[in-house]
């Protein structure tokens, strides 16, 4: 006989075993988590916040700059802000799909099979989807 006063007939044992199981994860993982935030003091937990927030924008600037790299009419010796890099670098990826499609045609007229992935499909609508 189970000494639990809970009754065990109207369980079957994988119904058991995910209770306990989903009982042990949530109770262990939300211990943990409030116990390491409880033990940061509250500078602690703002040094925390200021340095994760230095790190995001290390890495949103090494992108601008990888973008400011690739884009032929970006110069690091011109206005560097983020809509001019924006900009910029969205019409050269238009200027490199309108050569892109010349060239697919021009292969076309030769006779010259051009692998699919070399052909550029795009978002099939008006870009809406696209997370902001």
């Amino acid at each position: 006989m189970p000494s639990s006063s809970l009754p065990t007939e109207d369980l079957n044992p994988t119904d058991a075993n995910v209770e306990n199981q989903e009982s042990n994860m949530s109770g262990s993982k939300g211990k943990q988590k409030k116990t390491k935030s409880s033990n940061l003091s509250e500078e602690e937990k703002k040094a925390h916040h200021i340095a994760s927030e230095q790190k995001r924008r290390e890495n949103i600037r090494a992108e601008f700059d990888k973008l400011v790299s690739l884009t032929p009419s970006l110069t690091a010796q011109e206005s560097r802000s983020e809509l001019n890099i924006l900009t910029k670098s969205a019409d050269y990826i238009d200027q490199l799909k309108e050569e892109n499609l010349k060239l697919i045609e021009l292969c076309r007229q030769k006779g010259i099979e051009v692998p699919e992935e070399l052909i550029y499909k795009g978002p099939q609508n008006d870009g809406s989807d696209i997370a902001i």
